[in-house]
């Protein structure tokens, strides 16, 4: 592992640890103060550091070689039109009567479905 690897790695980590700690500590907060004024402000703490998170692999973008960059674009215009579809698909079902789907699992299904279009495209690029 490179230099800019180990520090995108060691700085991402981090990022996700503080997502992690903030999360448990705001649904903690929220559940023990319904009627607190400052509920929003809150709730909104993790994406303090999943921004971060965001900045680093940016960042670390910059940083690669030609082709890991390439992986990483075609992996990231997959899940984005993959990601598009999918929760535009959804959407149409709910109007047929499926359930609700929260916002909150937009950022988790890109997340996934980006990690198996890079894994795709590191593989087809052997």
């Amino acid at each position: 592992m490179n230099a800019a690897a180990r520090a995108y790695t060691v700085q991402f980590l981090s990022a996700m640890a503080a997502y992690v700690a903030l999360l448990l500590l705001s649904v903690y907060v929220l559940q023990h103060n319904p009627t607190a004024a400052w509920r929003g402000l809150v709730a909104v703490l993790p994406a303090i550091p999943a921004s971060v998170g965001l900045l680093v692999f940016v960042r670390y973008l910059g940083r690669m070689d030609e082709l890991q960059r390439r992986i990483q674009l075609d992996a990231i215009a997959f899940a984005a039109g993959a990601v598009a579809i999918l929760t535009f698909s959804w959407g149409l079902l709910e109007n047929a009567g499926f359930p609700h789907l929260s916002l909150i699992w937009v950022m988790p299904l890109m997340a996934v479905i980006w990690g198996l279009a890079a894994s795709v495209a590191a593989y087809r690029y052997r």
